[in-house]
């Protein structure tokens, strides 16, 4: 089928766009449990949204009984090819450092800011028009029912996904639009761990919101505080006040897969408090083994292979009336036998500082040859499409939905997850990066769902 880009880009685009918006401005984050509402009420509201929506464009819509995902169908054909989005998106962080309300999405210099607006908001309401387009104007899948998923727990627990394959099983194959261009033929294996040494201290720390989003911001009460200011303030990139006896300290998020691009506040305030003479066994792990080390070559010497090195993160830490913990998100490679070797030496080292742990939650990985049927399909509609011959299979450490069933595969919607606002203060997508997504998936679906 040939797609009138001018149709696309003028009719669906423009509409894509203002829901876009209107799905920004639901704020999506987990929260506590409320009634039939398991993920919280702003994620709810997320999936009343798009179902509702979903019905008006015309489409066959399922809502869980449970309320933990949903989705709408599109054709009869006897295999089933899925799209699998999310709705959730992970905390704002700071609302001050934000140019706008993170749920009150503005265009400004040619970007669609607000949160969700790359992750995965936008790339979600851009296949739906694309699919809206395709349906509009005739076309169908001769073989394959097509069915776009959407997840409610992607950037926390991934329940919602348990409980779909749960009820409906695996499909036979499907994209997910939640990763890299051209696609990404290999995810790393990811590990989040809570670290725990409650010890008598005199001090107290908080700071961060989730696993898989760099700790920009944490503060400190306690003895020495001026001391701790100096010396941070003599770092690069970290930013510091007093506010009523407490310490606030900040640096730079963004997504733990990439924990270089940030600057973590934790690691930073360790580092200083160890250099002071703090004897905490939570602090002297940080400031000896992590601050600045995101591999962790003093522990791991040589898991890494093409599809990366092992990288962390520490998102979370919550030390106080001799209680503590921070939180680790390990990002492992795909092929180097990383389980074998990873858990025994990471105890090791936790022995050795007397912390304990509790490992949170273990994704595994995904891994196609590029050289395989699914790598190959998919570059080729890729390079039909945008012309792009040089951009090439991508591996890396963010994870995606395409963990959930077996033949998903992570298809856009950025191009460098180092250079993506995805977790980041005034995340955006910019509005040419969106008509480049609704193009690609308009055109996608017709040749992938064969």
């Amino acid at each position: 089928m040939e797609i009138n880009n001018k149709l696309l880009l003028d009719k669906y685009f423009n509409e894509a766009l203002e829901k876009t918006k209107e799905l920004i401005s639901i704020p999506s984050v987990l929260a506590e449990p409320i009634g039939n509402m398991p993920f919280g009420k702003g994620v709810n509201d997320a999936l009343d949204y798009i179902i509702n929506l979903a019905n008006e464009l015309g489409f066959e819509t399922y809502r869980d009984e449970t309320n933990k995902y949903g989705f709408l169908e599109y054709g009869e054909g006897k295999e089933l090819y899925v799209i699998l989005c999310h709705l959730d998106v992970v905390p704002a962080g700071d609302m001050s450092e934000w140019v706008t309300n993170p749920f009150e999405p503005i265009e400004k210099d040619g970007k669609l800011i607000g949160r969700g607006s790359i992750d995965d908001k936008g790339p979600t309401m851009m296949n739906l028009y694309a699919l809206k387009y395709l349906k509009d104007n005739g076309w169908k899948s001769e073989n394959y029912k097509i069915r776009m998923i959407f997840g409610l727990s992607e950037e926390t627990t991934w329940e919602c996904m348990e409980k779909y394959v749960a009820d409906h099983g695996i499909a036979s194959a499907g994209y997910v639009p939640d990763g890299l261009f051209p696609c990404v033929y290999a995810e790393k294996w990811i590990n989040n761990m809570d670290v725990i040494a409650n010890v008598p201290c005199d001090f107290e720390i908080k700071g961060g919101e989730a696993y898989n989003m760099i700790c920009d911001k944490v503060t400190y009460k306690g003895p020495r505080i001026n001391e701790i200011k100096n010396e941070l303030d003599a770092m690069k990139d970290i930013h510091t006040s007093i506010d009523n006896e407490l310490l606030i300290v900040k640096g730079k998020p963004g997504h733990a897969s990439t924990p270089h691009v940030g600057v973590n506040a934790v690691s930073h305030l360790a580092f200083v408090m160890d250099k002071l003479g703090f004897k905490h066994p939570l602090i002297q792990f940080i400031a000896k083994e992590a601050h600045l080390n995101f591999n962790m070559s003093n522990i791991f010497k040589n898991i890494a292979d093409e599809t990366g090195d092992l990288t962390q993160n520490i998102g979370i830490i919550d030390i106080k009336d001799n209680k503590g913990m921070f939180t680790f998100n390990f990002r492992i490679p795909v092929l180097s036998e990383p389980k074998e070797k990873f858990f025994p030496i990471i105890e090791q080292a936790f022995n050795k500082y007397g912390l304990e742990h509790a490992k949170q939650r273990i994704e595994d990985a995904v891994y196609f040859p590029k050289d395989g049927e699914v790598v190959k399909n998919i570059m080729q509609v890729y390079q039909e499409i945008t012309g792009d011959l040089i951009s090439q299979p991508q591996a890396m450490g963010g994870g995606t939905y395409a963990k959930t069933m077996p033949n998903l595969i992570a298809f856009g919607a950025v191009m460098s997850l180092e250079d993506s606002p995805m977790h980041d203060y005034n995340e955006y997508a910019t509005i040419e990066e969106l008509k480049k997504m609704i193009k690609i998936y308009a055109k996608a679906i017709t040749k992938l769902a064969k």
